[in-house]
């Protein structure tokens, strides 16, 4: 995926000790957590048709979760330890970046 707006800039460009992602599957009691290496998918059960793949981000481990099914006029979201991207995406494989915000600051960016 290609993302045409960059909101944040002065980024740094950080790298992670390990690539590896833990979650939560569910609030319930009977929940586990999964945990996922980059390069593997985990997908909601049943008709939600939406998933994520754990893939390297400027740096850092992300998770990148969107829909199934053709992309073009669909959101989608990349999460990591440092920041949220929310992307539009414009076909199936170039998304604009339409929101970024950094954990832990105040500050954030709509594109448009």
């Amino acid at each position: 995926m290609r993302a045409d707006c960059l909101c944040a800039s002065g980024r740094a460009k950080q790298k992670l000790a390990t690539s590896v992602l833990t979650f939560r599957a569910g609030a319930e009691a009977s929940s586990r957590s999964i945990t996922l290496r980059v390069g593997d998918v985990a997908r909601v059960a049943g008709s939600a048709d939406v998933g994520c793949k754990a893939r390297q981000h400027d740096g850092a481990a992300t998770l990148d979760c969107r829909r199934a099914g053709p992309l073009a006029g669909t959101y989608g979201a990349m999460l990591n330890k440092h920041e949220l991207l929310v992307v539009r995406f414009t076909n199936d494989n170039v998304a604009k970046v339409v929101f970024s915000g950094r954990h832990k600051n105040q500050t954030y960016a709509r594109c448009h």
